[in-house]
């Protein structure tokens, strides 16, 4: 999809309008809602003080009828929209729910599957597992980056409640959704982080969700610069490696569980996208896995369309802790769930070779689920994506 800087303010295409971006799709069928981008000049920092964007949602095949019993779900159109927060400072009410209770640390998961709750493997150091794969002849897996979630609070030292573009009020909705995030809606306890998404009364006031007004509260992790306005360095990068986090998302239409990677750049033109997963709570059986590249104009996707996960099995993945997993090397990008390889890209000449960022969260009723009519119907619910960990091995000299 191809980005251009419009003038702040002005409709884009006949649906949307974005500040200081444009999104239009050329792909053939896989069209969809991508991640819209600041181009920031010194001017317009001052003006527009939290960017705008949206997670890239790649449209997949037309699909049969849901576990909600909602038939003929067409694919998405292109031309999504973006989101915004204003440059002054505000925190919107409340804290994370009560409802949302402290869970126990959830079990490895079992031990026929490679990698999972290891202690270590062939190939690997550091502890705290080992990637499902073999490291290369002559190398080993180091872990570069763990998160295990066993204090009390988070980290801020490894991750950001907020995206990229934090410029004090954190971040508002990707794609039109109703959430706006706050620190509050992270919680750790007993060996987990808790995502937790509940009403947020009285609104916050923003451009960038449904109506202007976001409806709801949510927690994100990512490790993003801290704040985007103080010359902050970004929290943990990477080139190249094996990305996993183990979590148990809610299987609720409209809550969205996003898992993915941008490229470390300050400027906002991210050139590509790697989704390691996109979830719809609506569908507990299909994980969305994409990659996208020529700055985002174009895409592959793992999924033949709705119920296929390439080579990995279609199940309900809700009902358990699932592990998503992505290998990233120079030749390809593999997608894993649970330790099995679901999708591979080969093309080595598009595939990313500089530093790239982490994030997790969910969304709230996001364009996607209502275009496929599978949106929010109770406004009213609460739901948590509750995360064992986030971790990344690289591989070393043996």
């Amino acid at each position: 999809m191809r980005l251009r800087a419009t003038k702040i303010g002005t409709p884009q295409n006949d649906d949307h309008a974005h500040i200081g971006t444009m999104i239009r799709s050329s792909h053939r069928r896989r069209r969809g809602r991508k991640l819209g981008v600041v181009a920031l000049a010194a001017a317009a920092v001052l003006i527009v003080a939290a960017g705008a964007g949206a997670v890239s949602l790649m449209a997949h095949d037309k699909p049969s009828a849901n576990s909600d019993g909602v038939s003929g779900l067409g694919p998405r159109s292109d031309g999504e929209s973006g989101s915004s927060s204003p440059a002054a400072s505000a925190s919107a009410s409340g804290s994370a729910s009560a409802s949302a209770s402290a869970s126990a640390r959830p079990a490895a998961g079992p031990s026929s599957t490679a990698g999972a709750g290891s202690t270590g493997g062939a190939g690997s150091t550091g502890g705290v597992g080992a990637p499902p794969i073999a490291a290369a002849a002559g190398k080993q897996w180091k872990v570069s980056f763990s998160e295990e979630f066993n204090g009390t609070s988070l980290d801020r030292s490894k991750l950001s409640p907020c995206f990229d573009w934090n410029y004090g009020d954190c971040t508002s909705t990707f794609n039109n959704g109703r959430e706006h995030y706050q620190p509050s809606q992270v919680v750790v306890s007993n060996g987990t982080a808790k995502l937790i998404a509940a009403p947020l009364n009285p609104p916050f006031s923003n451009s960038a969700c449904q109506n202007g007004s976001c409806t709801y509260k949510a927690g994100l992790l990512s490790t993003a610069r801290p704040t985007a306005s103080d010359g902050a360095k970004y929290l943990y990068s990477f080139t190249y490696g094996y990305v996993e986090s183990r979590f148990k998302f809610p299987a609720t239409r409209g809550f969205f569980t996003a898992f993915w990677m941008l490229p470390t750049d300050p400027t906002y033109k991210y050139r590509t996208e790697i989704d390691i997963l996109e979830q719809l709570g609506s569908d507990p059986t299909t994980m969305f896995m994409t990659y996208n590249y020529n700055n985002r104009e174009e895409s592959f996707s793992g999924n033949k369309g709705q119920y296929n996960n390439g080579r990995c099995a279609v199940k309900d993945y809700s009902k358990d802790f699932v592990r998503m997993g992505l290998d990233w090397q120079p030749d390809h990008i593999a997608w894993y769930i649970n330790g099995v390889e679901c999708a591979r890209f080969t093309d080595a000449s598009v595939i990313e070779k500089g530093p790239m960022q982490l994030i997790l969260h969910m969304m709230v009723d996001n364009d996607w689920q209502r275009r496929w009519n599978v949106g929010l119907t109770d406004p009213t619910l609460v739901r948590q994506l509750e995360v064992d960990y986030i971790r990344v091995y690289q591989q070393t000299p043996a």
